[in-house]
């Protein structure tokens, strides 16, 4: 439409304009949303299903004729267009943006035969549906374009609609939900290609748009790439960039969006895409990604899928209709269902995750209506029957997926729920999730160090994660809300060192120089909160994140001259709180980045690290993590087994069974395993498959009490910079006696002991605890 009148009064009520009832339409969508999702959220449905309910009430109230005179004004379909547009660019651009790459690299086999065979069982049911559906709507000509838009209709997947009910329903750090967005994406890109690609055949004039279009977007991809790299380096010290140097990229996109789609061709694809090639490190992709998840996430999308609900109406079908529309919903559902469980089977999915994927995939309602309203020239079959028929096939469907999704969850909670708490039976060929927390760039440097010790192999699956904990004082110097001060970077009056930015941007440059050097993505999150409650979102953030551990920064640190400096109590009360509470295994690490453990990216030096071997879950925990270590060719480790002086060899009772991936699992035969004997067991699995292959050396110290083990830990503290520990603090006669110079209880026995700044130790020190509530506790506990 004419730009002089999207944005300028038309003639009439200058108050009730199309303009305004659009923005007053949105509002009523956002409180309406928000009323069913207070009621809905309690039994587990996701937002979608709220904000489609939200316009789906807001559309029944336009049968009063002043309500339908207000919000359906002449111009009003011009508005809803532009203006859907517009937030279709922003949010397909966010998807790429936080799409996870590297797991669409790895499953982009499982997602590619889902989407086929999703496909495949759609079309081929509707082919004797649609004979019997030309005959009932009378359909005379066009009969490719009808069946081509039915099909895309109705066998699609709305990518936004899963996307974001997998995020209400925290899957998305899961495999199964990451599989079913990356599957709705292919699905939906799939789609969209096949009808552009039979329109533009139809047409016989977009085939040369298109090509010119993919070359446009390869250059603005190529753009973007310079510009991410260029607009840092012209304010190192800011956090973020400016606004301005937002805009320009916001400006890019849409200059190449509203080009394509002024030739009737859909921009979504070529955006997603130019957010899916975008850098995804640095302070470029950190700006975009802190400006645009919230107001998208919270604003964008509801007003989105609200306005798919206003589109529903049943005012033009007839009795006879509603049997049709009741067959469609059916014959869609089921052909999602009968393709992905065929997929899903071929594949070997486990079959808990089966009905799950294939109802969630059947979400619709993003592209399907667009390209239902798009290229009306060649469908002269169009009618406002078939029209009202395909919106309310396409929101029933929806609306039964999301309710029947969360009911499927709600069956099989613990199934779906995170059970890689621990590492001990991790495969080590699985993915290794882990968050690392600090308050400050101090710890931040040292536990980067220790993920980068931790991605040994470049093939190994490994996601870190990295919170930065922000304490919010009580009391406060300005009136401002952090994220007006975080915005505008370095604050007048002082305020902003006390939320901790410039500890942020050092933060930032430690991480970006890490990922240069690594070429590993550290995600990062930020948490403000109250001190008192800092461990309840450390614990939730390991929930959400779905990590088998996470490491806390000692609430002590080494200075420049060797000495050891408190932080203060209140970060040593949040780690015990931590250690308590967490729900998965806690790691706390007393970095001595002056005399100990150092980083590895950068540096070609070997360091030498010691596992300290006493029995007992934490320290089989500690071990079980050090299977990260041994790919490091920078890490030269060495197990250090304590026994007691008097232990005799015994036989060893039961079977061990190898798999694959090495990792042994026990035959458990009443109460016959006794801890010391689960502990040899585990410990000569570890020998056979590392020490005897030479990639880990192997020390045995005969020790009868705990005067012994102070000796022979003070002998090799200057050997190692690095020693990792089980927590442990059961009685052995191995430690007795050294608690009685306890400081930090919360270490364990060993670990209290490597830590103590009154000991001839300058080694780094990882105490390990494994997760005191994992399926395997009740052999040991």
């Amino acid at each position: 439409m004419d730009p002089k009148t999207l944005f300028c009064l038309p003639e009439g009520d200058a108050l009730f304009n199309p303009l305004n009832t659009m923005f007053i339409q949105m509002a009523c969508i956002l409180v309406f949303s928000q009323f069913f999702y207070l009621f809905l959220k309690p039994c587990g449905q996701a937002g979608p299903v709220a904000q489609i309910l939200a316009g789906i009430v807001l559309s029944l109230l336009t049968i009063i004729e002043k309500v339908h005179d207000f919000f359906l004004q002449k111009e009003s379909a011009s508005y809803y267009i532009f203006f859907s547009f517009l937030l279709r660019t922003c949010f397909m651009f966010l998807i790429g943006l936080e799409l996870d790459l590297d797991f669409i690299k790895r499953n982009l086999k499982n997602s590619i035969l889902i989407t086929f065979g999703s496909l495949l069982s759609c079309g081929i049911i509707w082919i004797p549906f649609l004979w019997f559906l030309v005959h009932f709507l009378h359909i005379k000509q066009d009969f490719l374009t009808f069946y081509l838009a039915f099909l895309v209709t109705l066998s699609n997947t709305a990518s936004p609609v899963v996307i974001r009910s997998i995020i209400d329903w925290k899957l998305h750090t899961s495999e199964i939900g990451r599989l079913a967005i990356s599957c709705g994406l292919f699905i939906e890109i799939t789609n969209i290609f096949l009808y552009t690609f039979v329109v533009s055949y139809i047409s016989g004039t977009m085939s040369g748009d298109i090509f010119g279009y993919i070359f446009a977007t390869g250059a603005i991809i190529l753009i973007n790439r310079f510009l991410a790299a260029w607009l840092p380096k012209r304010n190192p010290k800011e956090k973020y960039l400016s606004k301005a140097e937002t805009l320009a990229f916001f400006i890019l996109i849409l200059v190449i969006a509203s080009t394509i789609e002024s030739s009737n061709i859909n921009s979504t694809v070529f955006v997603f895409f130019i957010g899916l090639l975008f850098p995804r490190e640095g302070k470029t992709y950190r700006t975009l990604i802190n400006r645009l998840s919230y107001p998208i996430h919270e604003f964008v999308l509801p007003v989105y899928f609200g306005y798919i609900g206003f589109r529903f109406s049943v005012s033009s079908l007839t009795r006879r209709h509603y049997l049709v529309l009741g067959m469609t919903v059916a014959l869609s559902i089921i052909g999602k269902l009968l393709g992905v469980l065929f997929a899903c089977s071929f594949l070997k999915i486990p079959k808990k995750y089966w009905l799950f994927l294939s109802i969630v995939l059947s979400s619709k309602g993003h592209m399907g209506l667009v390209l239902l309203d798009s290229n009306l020239a060649y469908k002269k079959w169009f009618t406002p029957v078939i029209h009202d028929m395909f919106v309310a096939s396409l929101i029933i469907t929806t609306l039964l997926s999301g309710v029947l999704s969360s009911l499927i969850l709600k069956s099989q909670e613990k199934g779906f729920s995170h059970q890689k708490t621990s590492l001990e039976f991790h495969d080590t060929k699985d993915e290794l999730r882990v968050l690392t927390c600090v308050y400050g760039v101090r710890q931040a440097r040292g536990l980067i160090s220790l993920v980068s010790a931790l991605h040994g192999a470049s093939s190994s699956l490994f996601t870190p994660y990295l919170m930065h904990l922000i304490p919010l004082p009580k009391k406060r110097k300005t009136e401002l809300l952090y994220h007006e001060l975080d915005e505008d970077g370095v604050n007048a009056i002082g305020g902003d060192d006390e939320f901790g930015t410039n500890e942020g941007l050092e933060i930032n440059d430690s991480i970006d120089s890490f990922t240069r050097d690594r070429k590993i993505m550290i995600r990062q999150v930020k948490l403000v909160a109250q001190m008192e409650n800092m461990h309840e979102e450390i614990c939730d953030g390991t929930e959400d994140l779905r990590v088998s551990i996470v490491f806390l920064p000692f609430h002590k640190h080494q200075r420049i001259d060797g000495k050891t400096s408190n932080d203060g109590e209140v970060f040593r009360d949040m780690n015990r709180n931590v250690l308590k509470h967490a729900q998965c295994s806690v790691g706390i690490f007393v970095d001595r980045n002056i005399t100990g453990f150092h980083q590895l990216h950068g540096f070609d030096s070997v360091q030498h690290v010691a596992a300290l071997f006493f029995g007992g879950p934490d320290d089989r925990e500690a071990l079980s993590l050090c299977h990260w270590l041994t790919s490091n060719s920078q890490i030269h480790l060495t197990i250090i087994q304590f026994v007691p002086d008097d232990s005799k060899v015994e036989k060893l009772v039961g079977d061990a069974v190898t798999k694959e991936n090495n990792d042994v699992f026990l035959e458990i035969v009443g109460g016959d395993h006794t801890k010391d004997e689960i502990d040899r067991r585990f410990l000569e699995e570890f020998y056979n498959r590392f020490v005897t292959t030479g990639q880990v050396g192997f020390i045995e110290k005969r020790v009868s009490n705990g005067t012994q083990t102070v000796t022979i830990l003070r002998e090799i503290g200057e050997m190692y910079s690095l020693f990792v520990v089980g927590k442990h603090r059961g009685d052995s006669p191995m430690t007795s006696g050294m608690n009685d110079w306890e400081e930090c209880p919360e270490l364990g026995t060993v670990g209290d002991f490597l830590a103590s700044s009154n000991m001839d130790v300058n080694a780094s020190v990882l105490v390990v605890q494994r997760h005191r509530h994992s399926f395997d506790s009740f052999v040991d506990e």
